[in-house]
């Protein structure tokens, strides 16, 4: 897994030559950027926790920044494929179509009384059968296990265990 953005090393650098109270002025300016409390922390060497750079802002008094504080990279919810500069922040996934709602419900209240002396050819083993196939056909897509079983109106268990076979 790919580790949160840090702030560049010129930056750690520049701070590190600061006094304390320019220092922590320098954060409250790197704040104001769109730095996270974590990602300032994580950057410094040693490392600090978000708690501390918090204090360190909440008391630093605004000065005039004699050099422009580094942007964060984008903070993108729609990158399928994380990078190092804009990383993924929720994973995006397709849910299941409007259209097939209605259809996975009447399966699955079909489906739910199928047993296993059901004769094969029986509507119930036909709709037990074709619901497993259209969950797995989902699932290939990318639609995720809690869509699908919202949809069809069964616990996450019992669709979870259905993808299973």
């Amino acid at each position: 897994m790919n580790q949160r953005p840090r702030l560049p090393q010129d930056e750690v650098v520049f701070l590190n030559s600061l006094g304390q109270e320019d220092f922590e002025s320098r954060l409250l300016a790197l704040r104001a950027a769109g730095w996270s409390l974590s990602q300032i922390g994580a950057s410094l060497d040693p490392p600090k926790p978000k708690t501390t750079i918090h204090f360190w802002t909440s008391r630093a008094t605004s000065k005039h920044q004699h050099r422009e504080a580094p942007l964060p990279p984008p903070r993108s919810l729609t990158t399928s494929v994380p990078t190092k500069n804009a990383p993924r922040l929720r994973s995006i996934s397709p849910g299941v179509p409007a259209e097939m709602r209605p259809r996975l419900r009447d399966l699955a209240s079909k489906a739910r009384r199928y047993r296993a002396k059901t004769p094969p050819g029986s509507p119930l083993a036909l709709a037990n059968e074709e619901l497993t196939s259209v969950a797995k056909t989902l699932r290939s897509m990318g639609v995720p296990t809690a869509a699908i079983a919202e949809a069809a109106g069964v616990s996450y268990r019992a669709m979870a265990r259905r993808l299973s076979k």
